[in-house]
């Protein structure tokens, strides 16, 4: 590092060298391939009992000068042997240098032949993957390359559309002609994209749709999309991600794609950023603000945000984001991911390299840098020079990481047990069983040390561990077998690998093949697909031996099908109405900036029944405000008639997020009461008063005068005649005070005398119930008396018992009093068929950075902390026995302003606990909530008053669920269950919630639930889903309404 290159002139002068591995000299022994951005490239011969020797030199691939990047070891000219492909950065600042092509001469020397073959690029190149895209038989090169920060570098999404030759990605097509290959760019005729704005630094390769062509993913630095490139199996792709994923990383680093959860889709992992420690956390620049986030979106971007995120393969053409689920989302500076069977369990454990020299994201240095002083000093005082800059970055030096997979989308943090927790600047990293017993062993490149291997002891040290160690010898212009996957059913579970070279961060692994079988000795059943569309099945193979695969044996062609046997056909093109909801433009954190989540955003109202009693549902959609509610009449034809009605209409100015059609006034036909709600009106507005609608003998609705003066921000209502006088009654749930979130607002039980007019029930009048969101009535002790169940934010789950004559009184030893969560839903069904009623409660699940417990709650603190007659909100967590705000320091003196007194610098405030930010005397004065179980859960009626607990299958843990649906799908009798979801307009913090498609649980009867995955169930519901119901409709059976959504019929 000098004066003339360093990070300030090189943004990524600090991002490290790849490893290749591969055997080079055809001896079955993996050699070794560094890269070095300054020095010269190693080459290392492996000389059995992992002993290596440097044969560099005479080997002709120092590569000299700088500055190399990615290597792949694969051979490009089809004789056999291993060639070397170098990327590097050239033709910028003083920095020369085309990418380098070693051909093998078979006598462990090697030529530079770049030139030759159509390969000698000169640009800002990262890495390259070799793979055949085009199904003609030999392999491809994709060259990932990235910007660099110029004027250019910024604007709308539109800019990706505009080439540049230099940092623009490359796909090169091998075209053989005249017994000779070269490489032809046919990036943009393939439908590549080769922008300014694209900073490609990850490059993974995997038929992701299993169609049989393969696709490629590239995860992009800075506020560019990742790209998801689909083949359209033609020779061309077409870039797919936001079609597929909901969000990505923001500043995404090296990735890899494998099976986590074996179900034999290949699932994305991407780096990020996000620090572990909470003191490098708060010194470091954190996510936009959520105005800044929308304004991202608005010029184009797909929503992103700073932390790893696992992709899970959902299996039709969707991806559900659960990195946080994992607890894998938070590893620091982190380069590359190597997704691999490890301990050979037969399950994919993760490692990941950690490590930045210098910090250029702290807080102190980038206020530093920003300074009007310094500022103008860049320009005007020549004295000033880089090493004053990057003297203020501050250290980043971090451990890797390696996660051990358990199955179940369960993973622990094993980087000491494994002895990997090494503590630097670790960038390229590769595996290879180096020592030939059965395991993969790891290789990584380090920044200003010495490049380690870890040897693998699995084989040594579990005597009962099995393992299948696979060779690929394809035919003619692709002889290992590059693209071959391999499919493996065993007793108790499914593998599924990809024969693909690049790995990590510009890096590639050795072709071939290891399954860990864990303690299973036969394979029941193995099948494997080459590129070229052949395929081939074994049957009861052993284990612990070394296989190899001839093309030339597998003589049966195979051609993938499209799964279109789901249980549910999405519906909603088929379906004519002429509605869709429109939120208003209203951001509840211009008012409350701390607060986890918008409250203004929980409509559409939605209730069915059918009211004009042909046998088919109708349907009211209430809308946000200054959009207008509408009922809408079922057709025989299975589509909806727009009914105009005038006073629902009027009301436009209210927002609507519960409605229940009922008989209010005992004349057998169906009455429409509506909940308003909103959060942007304070109370007594009309708005947020809660409307009445009486159905005439006309088929209109007319505006009730006969309700309580009732103002409230309000979440649901649930009819239900609890006194038992022959009339429905109400229940009307109270979500927050407009403008105080936190503090508790009124619930009412609404009285009908029998001829539609209500009054409040004062002998049901219940204080402090809190912010709730959701009620249903069910006979909780078979008694045949109905009960109520309540459950809300911050809140736990209650249940009031009735008496007989209509008075209801809390159940105070009910096991849901002790769950404080964020909960959303509730069903009340019976899921173990003995009788009684069980409870299924949605929650905001565990996909978060948070997880509270009962010894490790999450908290949240409010008052007006600085006498300004607003409340505001401090969220904590606790980490090693200290509780932490959530808020960065930019956060919180944004709303406190005060507090930039004690906490001038960014590091005075990292790392501080709560108590350390706020007196004793601040937090007692203030309000406080709690939290201690975040997961959604079902309730088990023991039939004796008391309950038992069962978590919903962790899957259902990944997004918030916000609707619960029974039904039997597979007509066993038993109950299944529909749960959606998701949640959009969150806290920066928190990102979105959005990893829920449609959940569908299949009940066994006896109170457990078993997820019924994607590609089965072709549930495929985006958006954040308010509520699903029932239809009778000749062409659906559900209806989901969706926030900021049309609706959607399956």
């Amino acid at each position: 590092e000098n004066e003339e290159f360093n990070i300030i002139e090189y943004l990524y002068f600090y991002n490290g060298g790849g490893v290749a591995a591969g055997d080079i000299n055809n001896d079955g022994l993996i050699d070794l391939y560094f890269s070095s951005n300054q020095n010269s490239n190693k080459l290392y011969l492996n000389r059995g009992n992992l002993l290596f020797e440097d044969i560099t030199a005479k080997s002709g691939v120092e590569s000299m000068g700088e500055w190399k990047t990615g290597v792949n070891l694969v051979d490009i000219n089809n004789d056999g042997f291993l060639d070397i492909y170098l990327t590097r950065l050239g033709g910028y600042k003083k920095i020369e240098g085309k990418n380098e092509l070693y051909i093998n001469n078979g006598d462990l020397t090697f030529s530079e032949k770049a030139s030759e073959f159509g390969l000698d690029f000169e640009g800002f190149s990262t890495h390259s993957a070799f793979f055949d895209f085009d199904k003609d038989g030999d392999l491809d090169m994709y060259l990932l390359n990235h910007s660099v920060h110029t004027e250019r570098s910024y604007g709308s999404y539109k800019l990706r559309f505009e080439r540049n030759d230099k940092s623009g990605d490359k796909l090169f097509r091998n075209d053989y002609q005249d017994g000779k290959y070269f490489f032809n760019d046919v990036s943009e005729n393939a439908g590549i994209l080769g922008s300014n704005i694209g900073y490609g630094l990850g490059i993974g390769i995997s038929d992701i749709n299993r169609d049989g062509c393969v696709d490629i993913y590239v995860s992009n630095d800075f506020r560019e999309n990742d790209y998801l490139y689909i083949n359209n199996c033609d020779g061309t792709f077409t870039e797919k991600l936001e079609q597929y994923m909901n969000h990505t990383s923001r500043f995404s680093m090296g990735n890899d794609i494998s099976d986590i959860n074996n179900d034999q889709y290949p699932d994305i992992f991407v780096l990020d950023m996000l620090p572990e420690d909470e003191k490098v956390l708060k010194n470091s620049a954190g996510e936009d603000s959520y105005e800044i986030f929308k304004l991202k979106l608005n010029y184009g971007f797909n929503k992103q945000f700073s932390r790893n995120t696992v992709q899970l393969n959902n299996g039709n053409n969707s991806f559900s984001e659960i990195g946080q689920l994992l607890n894998i989302h938070a590893t620091d500076w982190s380069w590359s991911t190597l997704v691999e069977d490890f301990d050979l369990d037969g399950n994919n454990d993760v490692f990941i390299t950690n490590g930045i020299v210098k910090r250029p994201n702290d807080m102190d240095y980038i206020n530093f840098i920003s300074n009007e002083n310094v500022k103008g000093g860049l320009v005007q005082n020549p004295s000033l020079e880089n090493s004053d800059l990057t003297n203020q970055m501050p250290d980043g030096k971090v451990s890797n990481y390696a996660f051990k997979n358990h199955s179940n989308l369960i993973f622990e943090n094993v980087s000491k047990d494994w002895g990997i927790d090494y503590k630097g600047y670790s960038n390229g990293s590769t595996y290879a069983d180096l020592d030939n017993d059965g395991d993969n062993d790891l290789i990584v490149n380090n920044i200003n040390d010495v490049s380690h291997v870890y040897q693998n002891m699995t084989m040594e040290n579990l005597s009962d561990i099995n393992y299948v160690k696979m060779n690929f010898h394809g035919e003619e212009k692709n002889l290992k077998g590059i693209g071959a996957s391999i499919s493996i059913w065993l007793k108790d579970k499914m593998l599924y690998k990809e024969n693909y070279l690049n790995k990590g961060f510009m890096s590639s692994k050795s072709s071939g093949l290891i399954f860990g079988l864990g303690r299973n000795k036969i394979i029941d059943s193995l099948k494997i697909d080459w590129p070229s569309g052949k395929s081939e099945i074994l049957y009861s193979i052993s284990s612990n031996q070394n296989i190899n695969f001839f093309e030339k044996n597998a003589t049966k062609s195979f051609q993938i099908k499209a799964n279109k046997n789901y249980i549910f056909h999405d519906n909603t093109d088929n379906v004519e109405i002429d509605y869709s909801h429109i939120e208003n433009n209203f951001n509840d954190f211009n008012r409350e900036g701390l607060i986890p989540y918008m409250i203004s955003k929980e409509g559409p109202a939605m209730s069915v029944a059918d009211i004009n009693k042909d046998g088919i549902s109708d349907l009211f959609i209430g809308s946000s405000s200054f959009q207008k509610s509408k009922l809408f009449i079922g057709l025989q034809t299975g589509g909806y008639k727009y009914s105009e009605q005038l006073e629902i209409e009027s009301d436009s100015i209210s927002e609507d997020v519960s409605a229940v059609f009922f008989d209010a006034d005992n004349d057998e036909d169906y009455d429409l009461y509506v909940v308003s709600a909103g959060n942007e009106f304070p109370l007594k507005y009309q708005s947020t008063k809660d409307r009445l609608y009486i159905l005439n003998e006309n088929g209109k609705y007319i505006k009730s005068k006969k309700l309580p003066e009732i103002y409230q921000n309000g979440s649901v209502v649930k009819n239900y005649d609890y006194d038992y006088d022959g009339d429905e009654d109400l229940f009307i749930g109270g979500r927050v005070v407009p403008g105080k979130y936190g503090i508790s607002p009124e619930s009412y039980f609404l009285i009908n005398d029998g001829k539609g007019e209500f009054s409040i029930d004062k002998n049901n009048s219940f204080n402090n119930l809190g912010m709730i969101t959701d009620a249903v009535w069910t006979d909780i002790n078979n008694d045949n008396y109905t009960d109520l169940v309540l459950c809300g934010d911050w809140n736990n789950i209650k249940v009031f018992e009735n008496n007989k004559h209509g008075i209801l009184k809390e159940k105070v030893d009910f096991i849901g009093n002790d769950l404080y969560g964020w909960w959303f839903s509730l069903e009340a069904t019976d899921v173990n068929n003995d009788g009684f009623m069980d409870i299924v409660a949605g929650n905001i699940g565990e996909n978060s950075k948070l997880k509270p417990t009962n010894s490790n709650p999450v908290n949240m603190y409010f008052g007006d902390f600085d006498n300004n007659s607003t409340l505001e909100h401090i969220i904590t967590y606790f980490k090693n026995g200290s509780e932490f705000p959530i808020s960065n320091k930019d956060e919180i003196t944004k709303q406190l302003n005060y507090l930039n007194r004690n906490f001038l610098y960014y590091n005075d405030f990292a790392g501080k606990d709560i108590a350390q930010i706020f007196s004793k005397k601040t937090l007692s004065n203030s309000n406080k909530l709690t939290a201690n179980d975040f997961k959604s859960t079902i309730f088990i009626n023991n039939g004796d008053g008391s309950f038992s607990l069962k978590d919903l299958p962790i899957i259902s843990q990944s997004s918030p669920i916000r609707t619960i649906q029974t039904l039997d799908y597979n007509d066993d009798t038993n109950v299944d269950l529909i749960l959606l979801g998701n949640m959009s307009s969150v806290s920066p913090f928190f990102g979105t919630f959005d990893s829920n498609y449609g959940i569908l649980l299949e009940g066994n009867g006896m109170g457990d639930f078993s997820y019924i995955n994607q590609a089965k169930s072709g549930l495929k519901i985006k958006g954040d889903v308010v509520k699903i119901l029932p239809l009778n409709n000749k062409k659906s059976d559900f209806i989901i309404a969706k926030n900021d959504k049309k609706l959607s019929f399956i």
